[in-house]
């Protein structure tokens, strides 16, 4: 019997979600190529090397229920390199710092961090929450209805206090986690980060990062490809790409996965829906500074990452202690931490040179940590823009017009990226993995 054609696919794009797809098709017995623009894989899931750091210029923590992405890991033979990651998160209010683990339901009653009052309305949300777990999954977040009409911060004023507004909300849901107000987020948003991100983690000593250069060498990888059009033709798919110094070229395909930021997605596609370019180009995301240290020696705290109230730290959100995540994460017994600012900062120092924006994020982080500066070995600046996706009110029903109107479409060319679901690491991986699926529906088995 003869075997059929292997088909050619090109992916553009090789983040995560990028990468997965390419690996799932290639696994699957297809041709595959990725063209990224960038210097370097891993798009918002990368760790550097700085001055004898690893740095994280993105993702940067991951959950256990990350089911699919620790499949991967053990189909990469890489279960070796991962383990337990410490689950000890701190709150600051009033000068103190109430510490919680992430995977412990107990910690949450007895913190001083909330009042009585405050833990007896989470106790009464309860119900509720449950109600709509359900609907609260990677895979079906679109079809959320109520959750989907209100802010997470109008949801917590008629579910909470204005204290678990204030010091769990806001630092946590909002500028922690997505690096924009729970004023614009969606509550179902909120939610289903309490579902899906209060859990055991894990980690790599190598950083999170570990997995997007594995794939990266275990799939064909062009960087600085600059991708400009990507057009349907009779028999496949055309891709104009081109690199410094070099003029445009064209190359033909059976298939292409387009796996870049919402936003990056209608320049790339002159054929695409006019009410998907629409949709796609306006999908609102958060832009981030990432501001990583090197110290002599770690702060004292044990705590993987501190969360801020707006009330007490106007600059600053986060404070993420990687040293404290995974035993061999930092070399020779220094510290590396990574302050996050919130969108008022980013948005007044964005253009500022690397120095200054430094110096700035110092001085706002000397109000956790007093003696930051004498320790300080090398620096790091990220600018990540877009960053994440900042889901509005409403933008669940948005992404399920889309999704409907998707199936419609030419099915040679796939979309993938965070912006199906929650933005997270892990929904731009099994967003990889379902554009494969799709497309292996339409291309010929190889196996």
């Amino acid at each position: 019997m003869t075997a059929p054609p292997t088909a050619t696919v090109i992916v553009v794009g090789a983040g995560i979600a990028g990468l997965t797809a390419a690996w799932r098709l290639q696994q699957a017995g297809h041709t595959v190529r990725v063209l990224e623009a960038d210097t370097a894989p891993g798009g918002r899931m990368q760790t550097l090397d700085h001055d004898g750091f690893r740095i994280e210029t993105g993702a940067s923590i991951l959950g256990r229920n990350y089911t699919g992405m620790l499949r991967l890991i053990s189909e990469l033979g890489l279960t070796h390199n991962y383990g337990p990651s410490n689950t000890l998160c701190g709150f600051e209010r009033d000068h103190t710092v109430h510490r919680l683990r992430t995977d412990s339901r107990t910690d949450l009653l007895r913190t001083r961090l909330l009042s009585p009052r405050t833990k007896a309305t989470l106790l009464r949300a309860l119900p509720t929450f449950l109600a709509h777990r359900h609907r609260l999954d990677w895979d079906t977040m679109d079809q959320n209805t109520y959750l989907d009409t209100l802010s997470a911060t109008q949801y917590a004023r008629r579910r909470l206090t204005q204290e678990a507004i204030d010091h769990l909300c806001e630092p946590l849901f909002g500028g922690g986690i997505v690096l924009a107000s729970p004023d614009r987020l969606a509550a179902a948003d909120m939610l289903f980060y309490t579902a899906k991100l209060l859990v055991p983690h894990f980690n790599s000593p190598q950083g999170t990062g570990l997995l997007t250069r594995t794939l990266a060498q275990r799939v064909p990888v062009e960087l600085n490809a600059q991708v400009t059009a990507v057009r349907p033709r009779p028999d496949g798919v055309a891709v104009t790409w081109q690199q410094p110094g070099h003029g445009a070229r064209t190359e033909q395909a059976d298939a292409a996965v387009i796996a870049v930021p919402a936003p990056h997605v209608p320049p790339l596609l002159p054929d695409l829906h006019a009410a998907d370019r629409r949709y796609l180009a306006s999908i609102p995301y958060s832009r981030a500074l990432i501001i990583s240290l090197g110290l002599q020696h770690p702060p004292p705290e044990k705590a993987f990452a501190l969360f801020l109230s707006q009330q007490a730290h106007p600059a600053l959100v986060g404070i993420e202690l990687h040293h404290n995540k995974i035993p061999g994460r930092v070399d020779d017994g220094r510290g590396l931490i990574t302050l996050h600012p919130r969108q008022e900062f980013t948005d007044r120092w964005w253009d500022a040179d690397d120095t200054t924006i430094t110096q700035q994020a110092i001085t706002a982080a000397a109000a956790v940590f007093p003696d930051l500066s004498r320790t300080v070995l090398t620096s790091h600046i990220t600018r990540r823009a877009p960053a994440l996706v900042v889901r509005p009110p409403g933008g669940y029903a948005a992404l399920r017009a889309f999704n409907t109107r998707r199936r419609t479409q030419d099915p040679r060319i796939q979309l993938a990226g965070d912006y199906f679901g929650p933005s997270s690491t892990y929904g731009a991986l099994r967003s990889g993995e379902h554009a494969a699926a799709r497309l292996l529906h339409h291309l010929p088995s190889q196996r």
